[in-house]
């Protein structure tokens, strides 16, 4: 199969016999995933089990062993265009002298080219998704003075300003406050709810049966994937976490 062939054109993510390993540790095991287009797709485990490295091997962040990715049928390569991408927060320099309205409008640069300046157009666009946000009146102010809900609000800004179909998200919600993750969920479900397909690395099981109607079990080997009513059971959370947690976080139809 070559790289221009289409493959699995009808999920937005197709995952086969991926493998990645940091020297001698292996992080992800052969692993086969599907998420559909048009869900929103929580990715769980515990600390360790591979979800971030999962979301960076299928971007092309990390070089896996073995295995393939395809978005949409097409490599990674040829998509880039078509994914936003929300890191950790933790993984960002928030000391680069840089405005709020900067970071958003960084996420035009593949549209604009990167040696055209922002015009009217992108920076009423990025204004426009700060807005989405609720950070407009922030536009300039430096990213280092804003708190770590903010940051993350910023970032996810850059992100719809590129208005792509696919959303990825690395733990948005990690360190944020309340108002924060009720701001950031909203628009993630408005998201999904317009067709677009939304994946999230997520650390709080209390939430996932609320917040999210796909989900993907993994800790090191996938667990279990499919729609969060087949997939969030007490059986699948002993196996991912261990007994302790499982009895912690059974489903509340189980209990």
């Amino acid at each position: 199969m070559t790289s221009e062939t289409p493959h699995e054109p009808d999920q937005a993510l197709h995952v086969e016999d991926l493998t990645v390993s940091y020297g001698e540790a292996t992080a992800l095991w052969d692993i086969d995933l599907d998420i559909p287009p048009g869900v929103m797709c929580a990715i769980v485990g515990p600390n360790g089990a591979g979800k971030s490295t999962l979301i960076k091997a299928a971007l092309g962040l990390v070089r896996p062993v073995a295995g393939h990715v395809r978005f949409l049928g097409q490599p990674v390569a040829r998509m880039r265009g078509q994914i936003g991408y929300v890191p950790q927060r933790q993984s960002v320099d928030w000391d680069f002298p840089t405005t709020a309205r900067d970071v958003v409008e960084m996420g035009l640069y593949r549209s604009l080219g990167w040696f055209r300046r922002p015009g009217r157009d992108a920076r009423a666009r990025a204004l426009a998704a700060l807005a989405e946000v609720d950070m407009q009146d922030y536009a300039d102010r430096q990213i280092s003075q804003l708190s770590g809900g903010q940051q993350q609000r910023v970032f996810l800004a850059r992100a719809l300003v590129q208005d792509t179909p696919i959303l990825i998200l690395d733990e948005p919600l990690a360190g944020v406050d309340a108002s924060t993750e009720a701001v950031i969920m909203a628009l993630l479900q408005r998201l999904r709810d317009e067709g677009r397909t939304v994946i999230v690395v997520h650390h709080d099981l209390t939430t996932v049966q609320s917040y999210f109607d796909w989900l993907v079990m993994l800790n090191v080997r996938i667990i279990a994937q499919g729609p969060v009513r087949d997939v969030y059971t007490p059986e699948n959370l002993r196996a991912a976490y261990g007994r302790q947690l499982a009895m912690i976080a059974v489903p509340a139809q189980a209990t």
